[in-house]
């Protein structure tokens, strides 16, 4: 079981979740996917950025803009496109197209990067753990941190089964952090608690609900619907 200790909220997390959210979609999101086709990020150590490409990488750590070598705080949409060295006026997949005024200022706290950084940590090694139980025959998926969305997910389970399994830093549907899980077809019963299928809050964590054994009796009522 992976078991959290996980921090209260500090008052600027909404405000740095939406930066970060922007930030992903729009510069190493779309730097990657100019690159090889493929928007997929992946959590680092502190944050995030995205696999190895052309040779190098973009990161986001701290709450700062990292290629490896140069380390920038992320002041603007613009500044950080320019760190990437991607077009702030073109974004090559709709997915990636989230709206924004490039030269607006961005609020990023280090505090609340933090510990968005370490709520995705929690949520990688959770989800890795429920990829190992649920075994192979469940044929599940890559983990990857997905920036149109800006959540961590993986999906698993036969076709009238599958389901994707996730964490979120929060959204317009639950505005705190929050675990899911979501059948591609919806499920309904005390168990099913959310629009999309079921969610466990940030809260609910930290109250000592037992964040394994929710996407195991998930996986479990698909399994045995």
């Amino acid at each position: 079981m992976v078991t959290a200790s996980l921090p209260s909220l500090p008052a600027g997390f909404a405000e740095t979740r939406s930066s970060l959210h922007l930030v992903a979609a729009r510069v190493p999101g779309t730097a990657r996917y100019e690159a090889v086709g493929r928007m997929g990020l992946v959590v680092v150590p502190g944050g995030f950025g995205t696999p190895e490409f052309d040779g190098h990488r973009l990161l986001v750590i701290d709450g700062m803009l990292s290629d490896g070598g140069r380390r920038e705080p992320i002041t603007n949409l613009l500044d950080a496109c320019a760190f990437a060295g991607v077009d702030a006026a073109v974004t090559p997949h709709p997915a990636l197209a989230l709206p924004a005024d490039p030269e607006a200022p961005l609020a990023v706290d280090t505090d609340a990067a933090r510990v968005l950084a370490r709520w995705f940590e929690f949520c990688h090694s959770l989800l890795d753990s429920a990829r190992t139980e649920a075994g192979p025959e469940h044929e599940p998926s890559a983990i990857q941190l997905w920036p149109e969305h800006f959540d961590l997910a993986f999906e698993m389970g036969a076709p009238a089964m599958r389901a994707n399994y996730g964490g979120s830093p929060g959204d317009g549907a639950i505005p705190t952090p929050y675990l899911y899980v979501g059948p591609h077809e919806l499920r309904h019963g005390p168990f099913w608690n959310a629009p999309f299928g079921a969610s466990l809050t940030y809260d609910d964590v930290r109250r000592g609900v037992d964040p394994g054994a929710f996407l195991s009796q998930g996986r479990e009522l698909l399994d045995h619907a």
